[in-house]
């Protein structure tokens, strides 16, 4: 059953695995067979490994945005309400799995299970790893009714209870929210099982494209042996495994819900198949180089590049490594906590070895690195991407050994072994990971909801991108899609040097069809040695939305997924230009349009967006008023703006009337006229059984006994009329409230609407020149008449060549010339003579620049503003 918005007309649901497919459930109604609203049959194949997946509905509206999908192998059952009381708990047997929820405010929810002794347990609840807002708190009691283990974010956000049962008996399961909250989206699912349960892997990474040997650590691991290690009182197991990573290493495949601050990492879903089911799924990490365990007896030496892995097992644990390093040379250390989803805040300590004469060691710090935000918040409220892990660069000071210390920053109170870390040496490798989170519309800065990209015929939608920069890579990452359909299409957009976002607009003209599929979005950058990069885009996508002062739930997705759907967009902004290279000092005319369409003809408010603060490039932000369709919109890079790239858009705010869903009002009219003859034939069918049976009692040729065997005929036809006309008439009327529920949902309603343009992308080179004038008279310019503009330059970035002048006119603006004047390479200055025709255009001029031209790195052309007022 789906729940949410935007659901009308649901056909199916998406998954992110093709092995799961689902078909609308089917209801047999007056012998004609419908679907039933928004319900469906899901079947899984067999060659789908249990894990959790996204689906998506797909319906009128397109495609959703995605919510997870669980597929296990344990029996299912639903919750049975009431059960917010001990005694009124809901029996679970051992080996499956509730699917329950949280009512609303204060809702408590009890179940039961039988245990015996000696029998290890684990009981699982899945609320955060499958979207739901619900902080849950799980509570265990034994058959004597006292309380045995209380557990809130044990597993990546989740309770996790695992222990041996004390005693037979019956045992008790208490689920509620930490704040006592619920509603319809507090959805969880409560496991109680003896399968194989892995609390971490080790090493916790492998070398893409190798089969290697594993050894995994938890619970009723068939096959396994007590470890040397316990969480609280449990020991753990462990059993080898042999496991084969995929090939490809940039690529990220969550075995849970991936945090935001973990998608820089690149891994893979693993799920271990036993003799006694499938284990929880985990994430493998890929590593480069030899990987390198903390064996706690000795300090390990590391190569380079190496990954050496390890955990704070217990408190004040501390571990080491060292590394052979030269002089001059960089090398950056960066370690792995928190992105390996666990509750961790490493600390980089790095030591400079220095051995004397007789080989006794001392040691000279050079670092003491904490959590140094390896990236900043690229997603602002949206999609935090900031991580407590650390990261250093540094540049060896001589040759010789270097020593890295490791430690949790609260080591002296906490420590426990599902603290895994990775600590990844390399020497400097520059790269990127690139992030794509569609935008819900809605005003620039107020925040964010959940969204699919969703395209009406002639519109446009935002995809917000993020660059996840390594080690030092600023170049210019050039960005396109993959598999968008006939029609749709994205004309251009960068993430500039120096930049970590960019947004990118996809427009779909009038004439595209109806479609829904998946994208990917792609970047293109220049590597080390000129080697191209190219990077898909990990998907991103908003749970809930931005509260005050309160970030929005976000997570990693599957999949991007993108519809076009029939509704055709009331206008769309369309910049006629969408991308420019330009110098420092120029100015950039762009033509926008307003397509209007389906009677639209109000006002179309404008603002540029897109130009960081800081960059020195000024915009103009116009409406265009009611009646209009076009304007010429001014963009400035100045002298000082800083070269790169620049993506940028204007942002529409424009009020519409919006007719939601007309076509459900047709088809209820349709159907409304189907039942209306329906009933009158039915009417009809009654006033003739009617007349039938009037005729056979005003009969006179008939005996007695052949009138009463007509007669009791005949009434029977009179009743079974009289029902058809009932049924009828009831069909008719739901018809009828049906039509007027259509028509009041379609009537038309003002919305707020919030399109983007067609994209500008602006790369900005550096200038030759910059140019000031001298304007006599302020501008003042009568027709028939001139006047002398005095222009200067300065010479800059190492250039001394010859400068060419002229005054080139913009659109609205004619009989105003201008001699075009040389400054030789040896000069500086030069007069510009202005002449007005008796045609020039009167009053302001609006847009006019003095256009300095010269041969810089290919033609590079600076502007200076400058104003002219044309009188008689």
């Amino acid at each position: 059953m789906t729940n949410g918005k935007d659901l009308e007309n649901l056909d199916s649901l998406w998954f992110s695995h093709p092995g799961i497919k689902a078909v609308p459930k089917i209801q047999e109604s007056n012998g004609k067979k419908t679907p039933i609203a928004n319900t469906f049959m899901v079947t899984v194949g067999k060659e789908v490994p249990a894990g959790v997946y996204d689906v998506r509905a797909h319906g009128l509206y397109g495609l959703s945005n995605p919510r997870s999908f669980v597929v296990g192998d344990l029996l299912e059952k639903a919750e049975a309400e009431p059960n917010n009381k001990s005694d009124q708990a809901t029996a679970v047997a051992m080996d499956s799995v509730v699917n329950a929820g949280l009512q609303g405010a204060t809702d408590v929810d009890y179940f039961s299970f039988p245990g015996k002794k000696g029998e290890k347990v684990s009981i699982d609840c899945r609320a955060a790893r499958i979207d739901s807002p619900m902080v849950a708190v799980v509570e265990l009691y034994g058959p004597d009714n006292k309380r045995l283990a209380s557990e809130r974010d044990t597993f990546r956000n989740d309770p996790y209870i695992n222990l041996t049962l004390p005693q037979d008996g019956t045992y008790q399961i208490k689920v509620f929210d930490l704040t006592y909250s619920g509603g319809a989206q507090h959805v969880y699912r409560l496991s109680v099982h003896k399968k194989p349960h892995i609390e971490f892997i080790m090493p916790p990474s492998g070398t893409p494209g190798t089969t290697s040997n594993y050894t995994l650590y938890g619970y009723n691991l068939p096959g396994g042996k007590i470890s040397d290690w316990s969480i609280g009182d449990e020991p753990l197991q462990e059993v080898q495994v042999s496991i084969a990573l995929p090939a490809k290493p940039t690529t990220l495949e969550m075995g849970e819900q991936g945090f935001p601050h973990e998608v820089s990492a690149d891994g893979f879903s693993y799920v271990w198949e036993s003799p006694a089911g499938s284990s929880n799924p985990v994430t493998i990490f890929f590593a480069e180089g030899k990987i390198v365990r903390d064996e706690q007896t000795k300090e390990e030496t590391l190569s380079i590049p190496g990954e050496f892995v390890g955990q704070f097992e217990a408190k004040n644990d501390v571990d080491t490594f060292r590394f052979t390093g030269k002089a001059k040379e960089k090398y950056s250390i960066e370690v792995f906590g928190q992105r390996n989803g666990i509750v961790m805040d490493p600390v980089i300590v790095v030591d400079q070895v220095i051995k004397d004469k007789e080989g006794k060691e001392t040691f000279k710090r050079l670092a003491n690195v904490g959590a140094t935000s390896v990236f900043p918040d690229l997603g602002g409220k949206l999609f935090d991407t900031r991580t407590d892990d650390p990261y250093y660069l540094f540049t060896a000071p001589a040759d010789g050994e270097y020593r890295v210390t490791l430690r949790d920053l609260q080591f002296e109170t906490r420590g426990n072994p599902r603290m895994v870390y990775r600590a990844v040496l390399r020497q400097p490798k520059p790269d990127y990971r690139l992030v794509a989170l569609p935008l819900h519309p809605q005003a620039v800065n107020t925040g964010g909801a959940p969204a699919a990209i969703a395209l009406r015929k002639g519109d446009s939608f935002k995809i917000s991108v993020m660059a996840l920069r390594q080690d030092g890579f600023n170049e210019t990452i050039d960005l396109s899609v993959k598999g968008l359909p006939a029609g749709v299409t994205c004309k251009a957009a960068s993430i500039g040097a120096g930049s970590n976002n960019a947004e990118m607009i996809i427009t779909a003209d009038e004439s595209a069809k109806k479609w829904s599929g998946q994208i990917e979005i792609v970047g293109h950058a220049a590597g080390p040695d000129a080697k191209k990069l190219e990077r898909v885009a990990r998907a991103a996508t908003v749970l809930r939305p931005v509260a005050v002062n309160i970030r929005a739930e976000s997570r990693i997705a599957r999949s991007l997924g993108l519809s076009v759907i029939d509704e055709v967009a009331p206008y769309q902004v369309v910049a006629d230009v969408a991308e420019v290279k330009v110098n420092q000092g120029r100015q950039i005319l762009v033509p926008v349009k307003v397509v209007k369409r389906t009677g639209f003809d109000n006002a179309v408010a404008l603002a540029w967006s897109g130009v960081p603060k800081n960059s020195n490039i000024t915009t103009q932000n116009k409406t265009i008023a009611k009646g209009k369709q076009e304007e010429l919109f001014q963009v400035f890079v100045k002298n000082n703006a800083k070269p790169g790239v620049y993506t940028t858009y204007l942002q529409s705010t424009v009020d519409v009337s919006y007719r939601r869903n007309p076509g459900q009002v047709d088809d209820a009219k349709k159907e409304q006229a189907e039942l209306a003859k329906k009933l009158t034939d039915a009417q009809a069918a009654l006033a003739a059984a009617t007349k039938k049976r009037d005729e056979i009692a005003k009969a006179s040729d008939k005996t007695a006994e052949q009138k009463k065997a007509e007669q009791a005929k005949a009434e029977a036809e009179v009743k079974a009329a009289t029902a058809s006309v009932k049924a009828a008439d009831a069909a008719k009327k739901a018809s009828d409230k049906k039509v007027a529920a259509a028509e009041k949902a379609a009537a038309p309603k003002t919305v707020k609407v919030y399109a983007p343009s067609t994209p500008l992308v602006i790369r900005v080179n550096p200038a030759p020149v910059t140019l000031t004038l001298n304007v006599p008279s302020g501008g003042a310019l009568k027709k028939g008449a001139g006047i002398d503009v005095k222009a200067t330059i300065k010479r800059i970035n190492n250039f001394k060549g010859p400068v060419e002048l002229t005054l080139p006119l913009p659109p609205g603006v004619k009989g105003v010339t201008a001699t075009t004047v040389q400054i030789p390479a040896d000069q500086t200055e030069a007069t510009i003579p202005i002449k007005a025709g008796a045609d020039a255009t009167e009053g302001d001029l609006a847009n006019m620049v003095v256009r300095a031209k010269a041969d810089f790195q290919g033609e590079a052309l600076v502007d200076a503003p400058i104003k002219l007022k044309v009188t008689k």
